[in-house]
């Protein structure tokens, strides 16, 4: 299980460097994908990364927060699919109004993110 952390890890800091070096191209990117797929398709993604961190928590020192991201996946998952309140396009809506900053700021976050996930791989 290690190697989904090791994966997941290095998709998270591989997507934060291109949101902070390319972060137009990065947010056309993440606007178009919110457009031509389907919503249920779209809940997918983050139901699997949340379902791979759940497995592979064990393999971590900090079980608890690699399964709380694993959690917080799911339910991101649920609240796409379902939308209630018409969260989805306030998303969208938020992330097409995100200055160029706030798409770097996101790729930061990334970034830190999957080496933390990372670092704590036993």
């Amino acid at each position: 299980m290690k190697y989904v952390v090791y994966l997941l890890g290095f998709l998270w800091i591989a997507a934060g460097a291109i949101a902070i070096l390319y972060s137009d191209d990065y947010k056309a990117f993440f606007k178009g994908l919110m457009t031509r797929l389907d919503r249920m398709y779209l809940a997918m993604i983050p139901a699997i990364f949340g379902l791979l961190l759940l497995l592979a928590a064990s393999s971590t020192t900090h079980r608890w927060f690699i399964g709380l991201l694993g959690i917080l996946g799911i339910i991101k998952s649920v609240l796409i699919y379902f939308n209630p309140w018409g969260i989805f396009e306030i998303s969208k809506t938020w992330m097409e109004g995100l200055s160029e900053r706030g798409v770097r700021l996101v790729g930061i976050i990334a970034l830190v993110l999957g080496t933390v996930v990372i670092s704590w791989i036993q």
